[in-house]
């Protein structure tokens, strides 16, 4: 009998995972365990007052753990360059925390002198922390401790060395859910595909246009959905241009496929990129609002678009994308990447630096400003 055959809800890494990140959702404590090490967390942006009083009571001493990029940003990184722990004393409310984690009132508290836990850290538990976090689309920030193995039903427990198995679950869980033809306005002969997986919280779109035939080479674009500018038609980038664009140069190339990824703001969620928005809005650029909240600069994978240009039977593409690291993405995961189409798309008052961080600090490529 397999692993996934043990229960009857399937591969118990994959449930005990997906119950993880819901549990952090929800404003619960989770624990993760490295061998005799065990940390007892919750997610500050979910964080309720019960649960840190709570969790006050039990800790021996309490923490925040941040990840390098706040730290630096919050002028606490250490020498180290790895997650920092910083004391949390007692009576502090969730605010305080909100504002150090970068989550709320800009910097409202960020200013007050803040002092470094003693704990003697294991960064594989703090970044299997982090992890979880972002993989509940959550700002990477905990309140943690230490502990034995505390008897508490309640709470939901995962090794360490099950998370980097979660995103393989999530490629081969992937489904082809539903289909229709959805004729648009650059390209009549379409038919939308969505896919679906069963441990992810995303639902991704393919959009085959035309009739392409999987034995050539067909053009392909990676999109990441953007509500803002592929629905709201914001100034802030270029994605919505972008987006119609590619619907329009893939049909003139005689047929293609476009995917619609569920990755919101290069991956961190639509409530994070709003969250980046108010910071680049004090100056800030996208890269370095990113890193303000805990984020790398950008979170995406792509390994749901490769399981899906899978499922389609499509080995070789065109890559219509100004983003090196699509193409570096896509060779990895065995696409044969023939050749790259580049996107130009406009600027504006609005979207200038954005497209100026992308090209000069992102790596994007020079023949257009998009990705």
């Amino acid at each position: 009998m397999s692993r996934a055959e043990q229960t009857i809800n399937g591969d118990p890494v994959a449930l005990g995972i997906d119950r993880a990140v819901g549990e952090l959702r929800r404003g619960r404590a989770i624990r993760i365990v490295d061998g005799d090490r065990t940390l007892l967390f919750a997610a500050v942006e979910t964080l309720g007052t019960p649960l840190l009083r709570r969790m006050e009571s039990m800790a021996h001493e309490l923490m925040l753990l941040i990840t390098p990029e706040r730290a630096e940003a919050l002028g606490t990184a250490d020498d180290s360059g790895g997650p920092v722990a910083i004391a949390v004393a007692p009576g502090t409310e969730v605010d305080e925390l909100c504002s150090l984690a970068g989550v709320g009132a800009i910097d409202l508290f960020a200013q007050a002198s803040v002092r470094m836990s003693n704990w003697a850290g294991s960064a594989t538990l703090s970044s299997a922390a982090f992890r979880l976090a972002k993989a509940g689309r959550l700002v990477p920030a905990m309140v943690a401790f230490e502990n034995g193995k505390i008897d508490d039903a309640s709470v939901v427990e995962v090794a360490v060395g099950d998370i980097p198995r979660h995103s393989e679950i999530i490629r081969h869980s992937l489904k082809r859910t539903s289909h229709s033809r959805v004729p648009l306005a650059d390209a009549v002969d379409s038919e939308t595909v969505l896919f679906r997986d069963e441990h992810g919280l995303g639902e991704h779109v393919a959009v085959v246009i035309g009739q392409p035939d999987p034995g050539s080479i067909i053009p392909v674009r990676l999109h990441s959905a953007c509500l803002t500018g592929d629905l709201l038609g914001s100034l802030r980038c270029d994605c919505g241009e972008q987006l119609r664009t590619a619907v329009r140069r893939i049909a003139e190339l005689g047929g293609g496929i476009l995917l619609y990824l569920d990755q919101e703001g290069r991956g961190i969620g639509l409530a994070n990129k709003l969250r980046a928005y108010a910071i680049q809005d004090t100056g800030l650029d996208t890269v370095d609002a990113d890193r303000h909240l805990g984020f790398h600069p950008d979170e995406r994978n792509y390994d749901v678009a490769a399981a899906i240009l899978e499922q389609l039977a499509v080995t070789r593409i065109y890559l219509l994308t100004n983003n090196p690291h699509k193409i570096i993405a896509m060779q990895q995961h065995g696409i044969d990447v023939a050749g790259r189409l580049p996107l130009v798309a406009s600027t504006n008052a609005h979207n200038e630096r954005y497209l100026k961080a992308k090209r000069d600090r992102a790596g994007h490529l020079g023949e257009g400003p998009g990705d």
